[in-house]
């Protein structure tokens, strides 16, 4: 069952990774939670709200256009079971926009596995587990 998870993190892609976490810490006074490398060399954010009831993961995606950087990517679940979860939602019959379950080996201390669904209006919706 995949309701009532706790929030994980809300993903924005944005066009100045590094501008605009600096922005984040200074203006909204978010703090970092982690910080890592994606494939490509490039840093990826988690900023945290003080209480840490939010967390934001930051990355930049360059292939993105212009209109579509700065928006929210997808909204992450907590998964305590990732094959649990995965295989509620395919039995569920739900849209799997990920190749299966993927994972970051370099995220977090030991890695996170994770897959996303579509809404029916096409929103993704993460279920993360770090490992």
């Amino acid at each position: 069952m995949i309701k009532n998870r706790p929030l994980d993190h809300i993903g924005l892609a944005v066009s100045d990774v590094e501008s605009d976490a600096a922005w984040y810490q200074n203006v909204l006074g978010l703090h970092v939670k982690g910080k890592f490398q994606d494939a490509n060399g490039k840093n990826v954010y988690f900023l945290s709200t003080a209480d840490g009831s939010v967390t934001y993961e930051m990355y930049q995606d360059d292939t993105l256009p212009a209109d579509a950087r700065g928006k929210i990517d997808h909204i992450s679940y907590l998964s305590n079971d990732i094959e649990a979860d995965y295989k509620y939602c395919v039995d569920a019959g739900y849209q799997i926009c990920t190749e299966g379950i993927e994972g970051i080996a370099n995220f977090w201390e030991n890695g996170c596995r994770y897959f996303k669904i579509l809404s029916p209006t096409g929103e993704q919706v993460e279920f993360c587990q770090v490992l």
